[in-house]
């Protein structure tokens, strides 16, 4: 008989939810995620001061001044998602061995917008910020998650200045074409 691990909740995925292995994130990916988690944890149980612990794995996680951009990065995504959405976000807990390895729909929303950025693939990335966003605001969400895709990039990795394409990249996801991106 196999003895259960300590802390376990030995959950399955609903069949919204998918598991961390079938998502196919890669490890920066996965970093990310779970340093959302504990954000979102942060909000949902202020007593947790779960934030504490994303600023340590966000500097374990990625090397140099790139883990403390990181995890304020993904602060700014995780609340401009905050700002927009109305109902209630539906997260694992960071720190369970079962729950962790479960991805939630809002979760992999909020995972696609940020792959979606990265890849260079705007109207994905505004489909999934609304589908997140429940149709409200998503501006500020994509451009969140384009900092955070830069700040996360192996390339600016510690420079603190963004890659010419993730620029324009950014730039075309803000101002679709036909918009000069200049006020009036």
């Amino acid at each position: 008989m196999q003895q259960a691990e300590p802390g376990c909740c030995h959950r399955l995925p609903t069949s919204k939810e998918t598991t961390l292995s079938l998502a196919d994130y890669g490890s920066v990916d996965v970093k990310i995620l779970e340093i959302a988690r504990l954000y979102w944890q942060t909000f949902a149980m202020p007593q947790s001061q779960s934030w504490l612990t994303a600023s340590i794995r966000a500097d374990r996680g990625f090397r140099g001044r790139q883990g403390g951009e990181v995890a304020m990065k993904t602060l700014a995504a995780v609340q401009a998602m905050r700002m927009s959405r109305v109902s209630c976000f539906r997260f694992n807990a960071p720190d369970c061995p079962g729950c962790s390895q479960i991805v939630s729909e809002h979760e992999r929303q909020f995972m696609s917008v940020l792959q979606a950025v990265r890849e260079d693939r705007p109207g994905a990335a505004r489909t999934h910020a609304m589908l997140l966003c429940e149709g409200n605001e998503t501006e500020p969400l994509i451009s969140s998650m384009a900092m955070l895709a830069r700040a996360a990039s192996p390339v600016s990795a510690g420079t603190g200045k963004s890659p010419a394409s993730v620029r324009r990249r950014k730039r075309r996801m803000l101002f679709p074409a036909g918009s000069s991106g200049r006020a009036a």
